[in-house]
């Protein structure tokens, strides 16, 4: 197989695996839910940098919203969810493991972004409910920061990084 094939098949595989950790969710005030889909993302977009992690994310998040009942957010998700993955990315070569303070750190930053993005999807969408939601996506935010270190942690202890890069090639 052929590295594009592969590079494709892990995209599809990692839009899945968001796509079933969004579908668990509990929801949450004007329409939306709290999810741990965002971990599985960070992991991707160190995995397989860019654009394939984008695409994962974007795929995932979408049809998440879509499937769930919350259709209008699923282009405000696509956008949000690629500008998660993006710090991740950016540091993506920077160590041979996936759980290191520079990418712990990072899932503040994505953290933040989710919280802003959200917030500003429910100004356009509902007005109202913006600022009511903003403790539910905190909530989500540091649930899947902590779910990522958790999961970072297992995978560098069975050096799927490595494995990764090498069977990906």
């Amino acid at each position: 197989m052929n590295s594009l094939t592969k590079k494709i098949s892990f995209s599809a595989m990692f839009a899945a695996m968001v796509f079933g950790l969004t579908m668990l969710h509990v929801p949450i005030g004007a329409g939306g839910y709290i999810h741990i889909g965002d971990a599985v993302i960070y992991v991707a977009a160190l995995l397989l940098g860019a654009p394939w992690a984008f695409i994962a994310a974007a795929i995932g998040a979408a049809f998440a919203d879509i499937a769930s009942g919350f259709a209008s957010y699923a282009l405000a998700s696509v956008i949000i969810k690629v500008l998660i993955a993006l710090p991740f990315v950016i540091i993506r070569k920077k160590d041979g493991r996936l759980l290191t303070v520079l990418s712990a750190l990072m899932t503040l930053i994505s953290g933040a972004v989710t919280v802003l993005g959200y917030f500003l999807a429910d100004l356009v969408l509902y007005r109202a409910g913006a600022v009511a939601d903003i403790p539910a996506n905190l909530v989500q935010a540091v649930g899947s920061a902590a779910v990522f270190i958790a999961l970072a942690f297992a995978l560098d202890k069975a050096d799927i990084k490595k494995r990764f890069e090498k069977g990906i090639q």
